[in-house]
């Protein structure tokens, strides 16, 4: 099955990250696959875990520097581009539309919350992850797409002003092909820049549409 077989819809912020300048700035020009492999006799959910701390870490860091930008007037929605924008889901299942600073922020709190729990996120030696480890992994890794694919979206020109496509689109990357890996990937919250995904998968060889 193709990952990426709808076209993706034309908009401002596309027609900048689908450059071929801004898409192939990068910091590595290697094989992210080997980098995303479980290493011989580690642990899976081990490898997992440390993964997703520095996607976590990494993802914040990138946000925060274009938080000045990301307003509740700038951004009144988690917008996706293309009249796409994320709903965040409350501690009572229900879905509710947020500002993206505000959405981004609830994301950052609850993940804490969850890192700093070791019954549910455990990092101490002896201590046995739980057998929902994998929801919980996939729920954080969703929305820390979801927060990479609104940067691209509505503030590409602040990263370009900045100039840190070259750091963004390595770590996206590297994001993208651990989670196409270890099946964290979902279609669904990449649909509005899945032309600038495939041109990343054609770069690094990510393997996103096998």
């Amino acid at each position: 099955m193709n990952f990426f077989s709808a076209s993706s819809p034309s908009n401002a912020a596309a027609r900048v990250y689908l450059q071929p300048d801004f898409v192939q700035a990068s910091l590595v020009k290697g094989n992210f696959r080997q980098i995303c492999a479980l290493p011989k006799y580690m642990d899976l959910n081990e490898w997992l875990a440390v993964n997703i701390l520095d996607f976590f870490y990494y993802t914040n860091l990138f946000y925060e520097s274009v938080a000045e930008f990301c307003t509740v007037h700038n951004c009144p929605n988690m917008s996706a581009g293309a009249n796409i924008e994320y709903s965040w889901t409350d501690s009572k299942g229900k879905s509710v539309k947020l500002p993206a600073p505000q959405y981004v922020d609830y994301f950052m709190t609850w993940t804490q919350s969850i890192l700093n729990d070791q019954s549910v996120f455990p990092t101490k030696a002896g201590i046995e992850f739980p057998p929902n480890f994998l929801v919980t992994l996939k729920a954080i890794y969703k929305h820390i797409m979801r927060v990479f694919v609104h940067m691209y979206s509505a503030h590409v020109h602040q990263i370009q002003m900045l100039n840190l496509q070259s750091h963004l689109n390595t770590l996206f990357a590297h994001l993208l092909c651990f989670g196409r890996e270890f099946d964290l990937l979902e279609r669904k919250d990449l649909v509005s820049v899945q032309d600038f995904v495939s041109a990343l998968d054609a770069l690094y060889g990510l393997n996103l549409g096998k």
